[in-house]
């Protein structure tokens, strides 16, 4: 039967101790954990900017559909929802 190959019979320049194996490893996983955390954290930067840009369109459709429905309601109307808006804002500030 064959044995095992021995790290003795390999030449002295491509020889490690297993320290130093050991090393080289925890080294590869050290740079591989930094180039994750590079890439959640730039994954959630477009994160934050899809839901910024997804917000605005929000913002800016909900704007469109107020005015739409502001012009076609009276004018008498309109004073009083303006008055009931600034009120909320007043009372939400204290």
């Amino acid at each position: 039967p064959k044995s095992p190959a021995n790290r003795t019979m390999m030449s002295k320049t491509l020889r490690r101790t297993y320290q130093q194996r050991m090393e080289k490893h925890r080294d590869k996983l050290a740079v591989k954990q930094a180039e994750q955390e590079l890439r959640d954290e730039k994954e959630a930067e477009k994160t934050a900017q899809r839901e910024k840009l997804i917000e605005r369109r929000r913002k800016r459709e909900e704007k469109l559909q107020r005015e739409l429905h502001e012009s076609k309601m009276s004018e008498r109307k309109r004073m009083r929802m303006k008055r009931k808006e600034l009120r909320a804002r007043a009372h939400a500030k204290h």
